[in-house]
């Protein structure tokens, strides 16, 4: 049913020892305290090693990192004003065109990873590739937190809202990418209480015991959830975007077929590999439709939550599928 096949796009699993194979141009990873983070920052190959500084986790001017070039965002700029700033400050738009560049997305805020394949397709990019880090465990289990605080919000994410319709027989439907922060869950949920409800679950998930972990913490949301049931679950591999974005188009197409889908709202606050899909099929398929992403904003968020590096993931992204 999908317009686009997503089973041809690139991805590889690879081992430590095989990250320095291709040499980059530019490589950007967000800073954080992981390992995952800091091993794949030192064995990318890349002219130049960009780290991106969110605001969000809360490092002090002594506490950033001392090699590399670093791009420190003010705190007040949406994800969309923190491209731009980005990539006003990193060169003159026209010299991206040709450049190979790297991500690695294991440390990203979710807001910018779902617009970054957007932006760099507005500064020129065709093609880019996306590293993401598998961890061995979260460090404490089913208990760990990645936000930090209250839920201050739930807004659409600028440049990725849609057209939405009103009226007494419009249906909505939200469809939820759910992972261990189940305070997100809930006030997504909450945000579109009277949508028919979706959680799209990471299965098999990153490690085996993830996915008990994760229903586990799905389960304190169950309330908030309008028909919480087996029924209401998707289910995409938690380390392939490619298979999530599949998946979304293949429901969403069904939904619509069936007159039960107007309005779309995609809310991933799970895996950033599962984020990665969700924008993925929204800018292919979705976007200047009635669909939208949308995300349950924190202030904060925790440098580090997990232990070890089980793999790395490699996705190729074709910038030139985003739809116009």
């Amino acid at each position: 049913m999908s317009s686009v096949d997503y089973s041809l796009f690139a991805k590889e699993r690879l081992r430590l020892d095989q990250i320095q194979n291709e040499h980059y141009d530019v490589f950007l990873s967000s800073f954080n305290d992981s390992e995952r983070v800091n091993t794949l920052y030192g064995l990318v190959d890349a002219a130049s090693k960009i780290w991106l500084v969110h605001p969000e986790y809360e490092y002090a001017k002594d506490g950033l990192p001392t090699s590399g070039n670093v791009f420190h965002s003010p705190a007040d700029l949406s994800a969309i004003e923190f491209w731009q700033t980005f990539f006003d400050w990193l060169v003159v738009p026209d010299k991206l065109e040709n450049l190979r560049v790297a991500v690695d997305i294991t440390g990203m805020m979710r807001p910018h990873l779902m617009l970054l394949p957007l932006m760099l397709k507005i500064y020129g990019i065709d093609r880019a590739t996306f590293f993401y880090s598998d961890p061995m465990t979260y460090s404490s289990g089913d208990r760990t937190k990645f936000s930090k605080g209250p839920v201050e919000g739930v807004a659409l994410i600028p440049g990725m809202e849609g057209a939405h319709g009103s009226g007494t027989d419009t249906r909505d439907v939200l469809i939820i990418g759910a992972g261990y922060d189940h305070q997100l869950v809930i006030a997504a949920a909450e945000d579109k209480r009277s949508a028919d409800h979706y959680l799209l679950m990471g299965l098999p998930s990153l490690q085996p015991h993830m996915y008990q972990e994760s229903i586990l913490r799905l389960s304190k949301a169950s309330e908030s959830i309008r028909d919480y049931r087996s029924r209401t679950m998707l289910f995409a591999p938690a380390n392939d975007p490619f298979m999530t974005a599949q998946v979304l188009s293949d429901h969403i197409s069904r939904l619509k077929l069936e007159g039960k889908a107007d309005n779309i709202y995609l809310s991933p606050v799970g895996a950033k590999t599962q984020v990665l899909g969700f924008s993925w099929y929204f800018l292919c398929e979705a976007r200047h439709t009635s669909t939208s992403m949308m995300f349950p904003h924190n202030k904060y968020y925790e440098r580090e939550t997990s232990r070890g590096i089980s793999s790395i993931h490699k996705f190729i992204m074709e910038l030139d599928m985003i739809i116009d």
